[in-house]
């Protein structure tokens, strides 16, 4: 169960050059998932995901090196209309445990930086972990956007960035320029 709003805080984003994000996540015991402050730090990063307009956000992004996502895709959001939803969902542990051979080219951005580019995924996966609770999960990602986050967002669990799997350089591009050149623009 959520805190009360009132007792959730925002958590500070940390950026590209930070050593949190090129550090391995450590997984989360039993244990450590069941302490108050714990649970606590679940809803303060959701919350911190939602108020960013984030599809997406992974511990590391806040400092916090545990094997913790949290996915949701809001059709209001104004970074991702028109995109199918996904409910607020916090995944400990996550591991893809079965990928697509079919890949797509898409743009990707980051609340740790200002950039998009245009990075290759699988078109769908299988993603395996715990609720909030340590019950079992798993997720069959057939729409290619969900797909795409949950990737990008285990990537922050292993050290890795977006930037590291973008293909062709010359698609970086800074937000502001992405959403006045490209944002309408048909990928080729």
């Amino acid at each position: 169960m959520l805190y009360s709003p009132l007792t959730m805080a925002t958590l500070k984003i940390i950026h590209l050059g930070h050593p949190a994000l090129r550090t391995k996540s450590k997984p989360v015991s039993k244990r450590e998932l069941a302490t108050k402050s714990f649970q606590k730090f679940l809803d303060d990063l959701a919350k911190t995901c939602v108020k960013n307009n984030g599809a997406g956000i992974a511990a590391p992004q806040v400092g916090k090196n545990k094997r913790v996502i949290v996915v949701h895709v809001d059709p209001k959001n104004p970074r991702y209309p028109k995109k199918k939803p996904f409910p607020l969902t916090i995944v400990i542990n996550p591991k893809i445990t079965k990928y697509s051979k079919e890949k797509k080219e898409d743009w990707e951005g980051d609340l740790s930086v200002g950039l998009r580019a245009l990075v290759p995924r699988s078109l769908s996966c299988t993603v395996a972990g715990l609720n909030r609770k340590g019950e079992s999960v798993k997720f069959e990602l057939d729409y290619d956007f969900h797909a795409r986050v949950f990737q990008h967002e285990i990537d922050h669990l292993n050290g890795m960035f977006f930037v590291d799997r973008v293909k062709r350089k010359e698609t970086f591009t800074e937000y502001k320029e992405w959403k006045k050149y490209w944002k309408n623009k048909k990928i080729s």
